[in-house]
């Protein structure tokens, strides 16, 4: 048996290898997402996860690209709150969309940091990764909005309505953080009712 697939205790080097990876990631979620990514180094993160430093180098090659990975992981949590309600209408679904952003912030609060601030700024690479991501998710709001009123949307018009709604729930959130979530989730979403029903009622 060859030294790439010997198995350690049970486990083949590749498992090892995946389960320090996981670790890493969840290191710099707890470590980004309270101290701050400009804050983090090798050695806090590596401390974090109870592994040498070595082990980080296996995985990664820098700072930049564990945050990216940390990243990956933050939004594909997010994403599964942002379109887990559902709704007929297109009001119904803006709301269920901002009522998934808003109750995925206040119940996560150190991954919220991660994607709310910690990215941002960071390189023209993380940047890129941000647009990215928010593109998908946007581009999905728009699918969704579009099923509502049995039309389609695409083109120009799909990232600039993505573009903006994503935005806009984004801003909300922020806000929302630096309040302390104040007011009220519930009468937050009452506002954001009245605000984009308006909007609806005059198209």
């Amino acid at each position: 048996m060859g030294e790439q697939a010997r198995p350690y205790a049970g486990a083949s080097r590749e498992a090892r290898q995946s389960a320090r990876r996981e670790r890493l990631i969840d290191a710099g979620i707890a470590l980004f997402g309270t101290s701050g990514f400009r804050a983090a180094t090798v050695g806090g993160v590596c401390d974090t996860a109870g592994l040498n430093k070595r082990y980080f180098y296996e995985s990664f090659a820098t700072l930049e690209d564990l945050l990216c990975a940390v990243y990956e992981v933050v939004v594909a949590d997010l994403k599964q709150s942002l379109f887990s309600r559902g709704g007929d209408d297109p009001l119904a679904v803006v709301r269920g969309f901002i009522d998934g952003f808003l109750g995925w912030v206040q119940d996560n609060p150190v991954r919220s940091r991660v994607h709310l601030f910690e990215v941002l700024g960071v390189s023209e690479r993380v940047d890129g990764l941000y647009r990215s991501y928010a593109r998908s998710v946007g581009d999905e709001l728009c699918d969704r909005l579009a099923a509502t009123i049995g039309v389609t949307v695409d083109g120009r018009q799909r990232r600039f309505l993505g573009d903006a709604l994503v935005g806009a729930g984004i801003q909300i959130a922020v806000d929302w953080v630096i309040s302390d979530y104040d007011p009220p989730r519930e009468q937050l979403l009452d506002d954001v009712d009245g605000m984009f029903g308006a909007l609806l009622a005059s198209s």
